[in-house]
């Protein structure tokens, strides 16, 4: 969304090869979200989600609004627990903004994680154990469908994961 007098951004879309790339493709996508982040993932791990910069990005993202969210659903909340402590930390710091929630039943059976920025910016990995990835980037078009995805998604969950988690 552009402030009047601003151009509405330029849409873009490209295939990625490679883990680096797809990072830095996962920031572009955080970089475009104004209201909410949605995420979906099997752990998170090898990410991005441990640096130190990518989390002052969604802490930025988060202090930008009150009505700023982010929704992380992943099939195995126990290794973020354990691998990923900024993220946990960030939890803390937002208790109200962050939601983590593990998936169940019949959304157990989705391979592709995916990184959505409100309605318009997504990355999205075909198969979880293939490098092959897409980013759009304010592209309302290629982000509706894993928008209602991940609503889906998230209606097949549970909270798994709280601002208050012991143990770690």
């Amino acid at each position: 969304m552009s402030t009047p007098g601003t151009p509405e951004p330029k849409a873009s879309y490209r295939q990625i090869e490679g883990m680096a790339e797809s990072r830095a493709a996962i920031d572009e996508v955080i970089g475009a979200a104004q209201k909410s982040l949605c995420i979906f993932d099997y752990t998170l791990g090898n990410r991005g989600f441990a640096d130190a910069a990518r989390i002052e990005r969604m802490r930025q993202f988060l202090l930008a609004g009150r009505a700023h969210r982010l929704r992380i659903a992943l099939h195995e909340p126990e290794v973020l627990e354990r691998h990923e402590p900024r993220l946990i930390t960030l939890l803390r710091q937002f208790p109200n903004a962050i939601a983590i929630h593990r998936t169940m039943g019949q959304a157990r059976n989705a391979t592709d994680p995916f990184v959505l920025a409100d309605d318009h910016s997504v990355w999205h990995q075909l198969h979880h154990d293939r490098f092959r990835a897409i980013v759009a980037l304010h592209s309302p078009p290629d982000a509706a469908p894993l928008r209602d995805r991940f609503e889906e998604i998230w209606e097949l969950s549970e909270p798994a994961v709280g601002s208050s988690t012991t143990g770690l």
